[in-house]
């Protein structure tokens, strides 16, 4: 389930080229379901090379790497105050997920959280993703 919300990162696109930069980012999910406190899948992790594109609109990366395996995502909303991505998210495909989250960046990290509920095996399951990023460099 860890990896079905790692749903990750407008003011204007030339704002946003000077505050992400391009190259090889590591990003990191780590995901709590509130309603099994006991259960705490291990943290998903994976290299991502962001194009000058993606450093541009993040929100590109951010639908495919936050669900896989979810078919049909579509922002509902996403705004930029600063330095922080707000947004919210409706996929549909097995699983049917509605994600909200807040991410702030900086040149070189991400940080923030999502907020999900995905259907599974037709019951809602809710989940809690706090997600951090770091440039490693060029990709």
């Amino acid at each position: 389930m860890a990896g079905t919300l790692l749903a990750l990162i407008l003011m204007s696109s030339a704002a946003l080229a000077d505050d992400i930069s391009p190259g090889s980012w590591q990003i990191t999910m780590e995901t709590r379901v509130p309603a099994e406190p006991g259960f705490a899948p291990p943290a998903f992790q994976l290299t991502q090379c962001l194009t000058a594109d993606d450093a541009r609109d993040p929100s590109r990366v951010l639908g495919g790497v936050s669900n896989p395996g979810a078919s049909g995502c579509n922002y509902t909303d996403k705004s930029y105050s600063g330095n922080t991505f707000t947004f919210a998210m409706q996929c549909g495909g097995g699983y049917a997920i509605q994600a909200s989250g807040r991410i702030a960046f900086t040149a070189n990290t991400m940080d923030g959280t999502i907020e999900s509920t995905a259907s599974v095996a037709g019951k809602p399951v809710q989940t809690q993703n706090k997600i951090s990023a770091r440039r490693l460099g060029s990709c």
